[in-house]
């Protein structure tokens, strides 16, 4: 399985899309021509802790979802409070998948806030991932076991 942030961006767009009808989903934030509402993923952080024995790693990818709408309405506060309230009720865990497999990632450290002029919903993913193997396997092997006799007088 690949993984890669683009595929989750696509995954989350999917699943979401449900949760928040009419709500276009951009990969990367946009500063122009972005039709509201709309929603953005935002990588913040990653970290890559290695476990030696095993030759996985966790990618610790910290997200930040940020929700947009027209900023004049008077109804401003409520429309994201109502849109964090609804991911809550769905962000425990998504579908993830890379157009190959499907499998479900959990999210951790989910927190939220807004600001005057967005909803930003915040979380961390803690994934396995393992780099593919580049090395060629060992196919066959020839081995002769000699035993050389010790010389007497040493």
């Amino acid at each position: 399985m690949t993984f890669t942030i683009s595929t989750i961006a696509q995954s989350l767009a999917d699943y979401l899309a449900t949760t928040l009808p009419g709500v276009t989903m951009y990969e990367d934030p946009n500063q122009q021509g972005s039709k509201c509402p709309c929603m953005f993923l935002q990588q913040r952080y990653a970290y890559i802790e290695p476990r030696r024995q095993s030759g996985f790693f966790l990618r610790r990818i910290g997200l930040d979802l940020t929700y947009l709408v027209d900023y004049n309405l008077p109804n401003l506060q409520q429309l994201y409070q109502s849109a964090a309230e609804s991911l809550d009720n769905v962000m425990e865990t998504f579908p993830y998948s890379d157009g190959q497999e499907t499998s479900i990632l959990r999210t951790y450290e989910r927190e939220w806030r807004i600001d005057l002029d967005a909803l930003h919903y915040r979380f961390e993913l803690q994934v396995w991932v393992q780099n593919p193997e580049t090395c060629i396997p060992m196919e066959t092997m020839d081995y002769n076991q000699t035993i050389k006799e010790a010389e007497d007088g040493a």
